[in-house]
């Protein structure tokens, strides 16, 4: 009988059987593993499910990944930036107002002087929080429009719980002194990241499935829960188990299981999240790469008149990531519609040279990208991981926990779990 039933074979189901010492087998839906940590060949070209730079601060966790893939991670110093009024300017925005306009920078100052003394809390809302912590100005020319764009989502309705560690914060006497000089103190928990020399992300992905291949099973969706019999049915057939390792997002889970009691059923229709559009180009330029993203990893967009919120350029993490002579980049876009005239922005920003070529372009959908804070979203959270626990469920991982997070925290929130159920007799 299998002890352990791991739905979804990405970053955190095969952490989980990694470190998993009783019997288990992973269902994954799709035909090769890897989830959104999986990588693409093109044409030459390297392309992670979208901007997947590895932050690690865990040496354990480092050395575990170094020992999967056969070989030393790069460690790559964090060069990333914000496009404003058509300049480059470094990030974060709030610790670098020198690069603004006297009349933008005297905006901002006042706005950080002028904060109203709020009370600052989790749970109170984005646009409230952002103005209580770097005032008017800030907000109005960073905090606003690209959360808006980011999260596609009411600003006033999405709380501040997410913030930690996201979202840098410098003192009041920092942010005033960057408007008088060059600010020369890296923030941000990702200023130093790591990244695959060789295959982008799926080098990692690789790695865990060489050990545990003879578990995984793909192209096979676990289609029912049956909670009172402990079964599932899957792979054209039920399955016993005595525990379920969720990774699949939180609110497929729940549609899954037979006979779900409607309360819990009424809390599944209050999660929300976003969704992404990557669009992934493999670019040939005729004389050298453009001069704005040289060296840049990625670049944050906030103006409204861009579609986009985000371009990161896998090549200048690694120089496997595009053949010679050429650069990979992604766009980040929440709207996930047609977008045709992408092209002639990115060239008309510099991000691109009028005369380069593109030789690969693929598009991914993400319909689970970022996972919206509201209000409800703890209590919610509570009521129903209590009540999948109290029958044999566990849910880790970005969206089975329905959290923000990062690589390093899905490894170990799955380590942890695997260890507790070890015990378990």
């Amino acid at each position: 009988m299998t002890n352990n039933i791991v739905i979804g074979a990405g970053i955190s189901g095969l952490s989980f059987g990694y470190f998993s010492k009783k019997p288990f087998i992973i269902f994954e839906k799709e035909k090769c593993v890897g989830g959104l940590c999986r990588s693409i060949k093109d044409n030459g070209f390297i392309f992670d499910y979208s901007g997947h730079f590895i932050h690690i601060k865990n040496k354990k966790i480092k050395n575990l990944i170094e020992k999967l893939i056969g070989k030393k991670l790069l460690t790559v110093k964090r060069n990333s930036v914000i496009l404003f009024n058509k300049k480059i300017i470094p990030f974060p925005f709030q610790a670098n107002l020198y690069y603004l306009t006297e009349q933008q920078k005297q905006k901002c100052i006042d706005g950080i002087k002028k904060r109203k003394n709020l009370k600052i809390y989790d749970d109170m809302p984005f646009i409230d929080w952002a103005k209580a912590m770097f005032g008017d100005g800030i907000t109005e020319y960073f905090m606003q429009p690209y959360n808006r764009k980011l999260w596609n989502y009411n600003l006033k309705k999405l709380t501040a719980a997410w913030t930690a560690p996201f979202v840098p914060k410098p003192s009041k006497e920092s942010i005033i002194s960057s408007a008088y000089n060059q600010n020369k103190q890296k923030y941000g928990y990702n200023s130093v990241f790591y990244y695959p020399a060789n295959d982008g992300c799926q080098a990692m992905i690789n790695g865990f499935y060489k050990k545990l291949k003879s578990n995984i099973i793909t192209n096979s969706k676990v289609e029912t829960i049956d909670l009172k019999n402990k079964k599932v049915y899957a792979d054209g057939k039920y399955y016993f188990y005595d525990n379920i390792i969720s990774t699949q997002p939180l609110k497929e889970l729940l549609l899954s299981i037979k006979d779900l009691p409607k309360n819990i059923s009424k809390l599944a229709n209050k999660l929300e999240c976003t969704s992404t559009r990557c669009i992934n180009l493999g670019i040939r330029y005729k004389k050298e790469i453009p001069e704005m993203i040289k060296n840049v990893h990625w670049i944050y967009v906030p103006e409204k008149k861009y579609p986009f919120y985000r371009v990161g350029i896998y090549s200048n993490a690694s120089k496997k990531a595009a053949p010679k002579n050429c650069y990979a980049l992604y766009i980040e876009m929440s709207d996930t519609k047609k977008c045709d005239d992408i092209i002639p922005i990115l060239k008309n920003i510099g991000f691109m040279n009028c005369d380069d070529e593109i030789i690969s372009l693929n598009v991914i959908d993400m319909k689970y990208a970022y996972v919206i804070f509201n209000k409800d979203r703890k209590k919610t959270l509570d009521t129903i991981f209590n009540f999948l626990k109290d029958n044999n469920i566990y849910c880790i991982g970005r969206y089975g926990s329905w959290e923000y997070s990062f690589i390093e925290k899905n490894i170990i929130d799955a380590k942890n779990l695997a260890q507790q159920l070890n015990k378990i007799k």
